[in-house]
């Protein structure tokens, strides 16, 4: 089953299978945890409108927050979603996904229509300076070597170092896309990449430890669909990491289009065991 295909049965919920080669060591890769998370919800809303009416369509997402209770591995999953209110401008919903009759991940997400405002900030981070993305070797997917989803999506890395490297930097940055790429992207493939990238405090250990993320929180600032991003659309990506002590870190990242306006937000708590 393709990513398209599975994103497709997601939005109807109920039981849905993950196909292998979607992991990050044990457990299933978490950006496509919250994408499909997030298509359940769009669904449900989806759903909804064309039943009642509220809302009349389903709004853009301007944030997702995912917490990953525990791992899931491919194959059966049971995705169920519920719109916890219809306001006049806000809709918010959540969905949860279930493996073996256990709980292995929840989201919350707010979706929500334009309105009038006097309030207008430009982002305070401007996009960073990088080469063109066909001037930089993609990560190779590499059996047993690589995380298994490296052979859906392509990260172009610039600053910072690999995982696992001793390295002084904390810091990430590159492009970010997929291999095959659909005619438009849509907010669940932006969710599947915001999550594709080793998190930045892993290159600072000196030797393999495992690490997983705790929570998520991805907040659109830019709206991604498909009369507005093409599928063949890079992000450029830079992440930060704010702390790090007792066994957890914690990161900001943000992604850009092309043109280098600020798509997204990203902020995580990591568990780190070493």
């Amino acid at each position: 089953m393709s990513l398209t295909s599975m994103l497709e049965a997601a939005a109807h919920g109920g039981t849905i299978e993950v196909e292998s080669g979607w992991t990050q060591g044990r457990a299933i890769f978490g950006g496509l945890t919250g994408a499909l998370l997030l298509a359940a919800m769009k669904g449900r809303i989806a759903e909804l409108s064309a039943t009642t009416g509220k809302p009349d369509t389903v709004p853009p997402l301007r944030s997702i927050t995912v917490s990953f209770v525990g791992p899931a591995t491919p194959g059966p999953v049971d995705l169920a979603a519920e719109v916890l209110r219809v306001g006049s401008n806000v809709t918010q919903c959540q969905a949860t996904l279930r493996q073996s009759g256990e709980v292995v991940a929840t989201a919350l997400a707010a979706f929500g229509k334009h309105r009038e405002s006097a309030l207008s900030v430009a982002p305070t981070h401007g996009a960073p300076t990088l080469p063109e993305p066909s001037s930089i070797e993609a990560f190779p997917y590499i059996e047993k070597l690589t995380p298994e989803f490296y052979q859906f999506v392509e990260l172009r890395q610039v600053g910072g170092q690999m995982p696992f490297s001793g390295s002084d930097s904390h810091d990430i940055s590159g492009w970010t896309g997929l291999r095959e790429k659909p005619q438009h992207l849509a907010e669940e493939h932006l969710v599947l990449l915001a999550d594709a990238w080793p998190p930045a405090p892993l290159q600072m250990l000196d030797g393999f430890a495992p690490g997983s993320s705790l929570t998520w929180t991805l907040e659109l600032i830019a709206e991604i669909g498909p009369q507005s991003v093409p599928g063949t659309t890079d992000f450029a990506y830079r992440a930060t990491t704010d702390s790090a002590r007792d066994g957890y870190a914690h990161t900001h990242a943000m992604l850009w289009l092309p043109g280098g306006e600020l798509a997204a937000i990203s902020r995580q708590s990591i568990t780190i065991f070493g």
